[in-house]
């Protein structure tokens, strides 16, 4: 960096004092600034993300700080804590449990993959880089709704983008979530699948269908889904999970059929499982309710390397895969 050059800080609007919150505020207000879609340029948005993808980190800020010639105490206000952003050492040392993972990771700005500068442009347009919702759900057809359960799937799949945008990708930065997806089956059944949702989060993606519930549990064995004795279908789910596993092989993929309960309680207890079957076990297809599956997706993406990567070699197939 010359002398010259602004500091983090400076592109931030902020001082070495400012505490974790204030450097969170900042960065949300400066990225906004700087969008291109809000009057801004490439260049300072991703000088405003770098910033804060540093001085959020608490390692990184320290050895910037040093960088700086300042010491962390020094940075903290002076409060010889020994540990950056004035945390006890017990809490920044050690594995952090689930529900701190998630604060600390998920609410992360995201940091694009491959890396991107206005000399060397991201492999998608910025405004859709950034943007954390693409498509919208496929709208069945006159013969489609005849005699089939397609209108429910429609309203129920637009209800799962409406509790995702509401609950989960506020706190979620880099998470993006595309919907009414068009691929062909790599698996032996051939043909096209028609997937409601991908949610793609550092190396995780989610595979998500929606259908409305039925009056009356359903149960599910980790095999079949049922109800009333009679087997639903889940969409082809697998299929698409094991499609998209072998096409992003970097990826962790699984899948979650979500049933939303007609009377909008999101923690109804539709579905049924016997005792033998561990809900916390890898599986390829899992189902819950709304209440559950924003659950599961937070532990799934914590959980998961690099939470706050967006892969943008993944993310534009998928936009594609939406636009067919």
């Amino acid at each position: 960096m010359s002398p010259s050059d602004p500091t983090l800080y400076e592109v931030l609007g902020l001082t070495p004092a400012a505490s974790a919150v204030e450097i969170k505020t900042a960065y949300r207000k400066a990225a906004r600034n700087a969008h291109p879609d809000q009057g801004g340029t490439s260049e300072r948005f991703h000088r405003v993300t770098e910033a804060y993808r540093v001085l959020s980190d608490p390692r990184q800020k320290a050895s910037y700080d040093q960088r700086l010639g300042r010491s962390a105490g020094a940075t903290d206000g002076g409060t010889g804590s020994g540990t950056s952003a004035g945390r006890p050492a017990s809490r920044a040392a050690g594995p952090r449990s689930a529900p701190e993972r998630t604060a600390a990771d998920l609410d992360r700005p995201p940091v694009f993959v491959p890396d991107f500068s206005p000399k060397n442009p991201p492999l998608i347009p910025l405004t859709l880089a950034g943007q954390q919702v693409h498509g919208v759900p496929r709208r069945p057809g006159f013969l489609a709704r005849i005699g089939s359960n397609a209108a429910g799937r429609f309203d129920a799949e637009n209800r799962t983008i409406r509790l995702l945008e509401r609950e989960l990708l506020d706190e979620y930065p880099a998470g993006r979530l595309v919907n009414g997806l068009h691929i062909p089956d790599a698996g032996p059944r051939g043909g096209n699948l028609d997937v409601g949702h991908v949610l793609l989060g550092g190396y995780r993606m989610a595979v998500l269908g929606s259908l409305m519930a039925s009056p009356g549990n359903y149960r599910w064995d980790g095999q079949h889904l049922l109800h009333r004795g009679r087997e639903v279908s889940t969409l082809r789910l697998a299929d698409a999970v094991r499609t998209l596993q072998t096409r992003f092989p970097e990826c962790n993929a699984t899948g979650w059929l979500v049933l939303h309960s007609p009377n909008g309680n999101p923690f109804e207890p539709i579905v049924d499982y016997p005792p033998t079957l561990s809900r916390s076990a890898p599986a390829t297809l899992h189902i819950a309710n709304p209440g559950g599956l924003l659950r599961e997706l937070r532990r799934f993406f914590a959980e998961g390397p690099s939470p706050n990567t967006v892969q943008l070699p993944v993310l534009a197939p998928l936009i594609d895969a939406s636009t067919r």
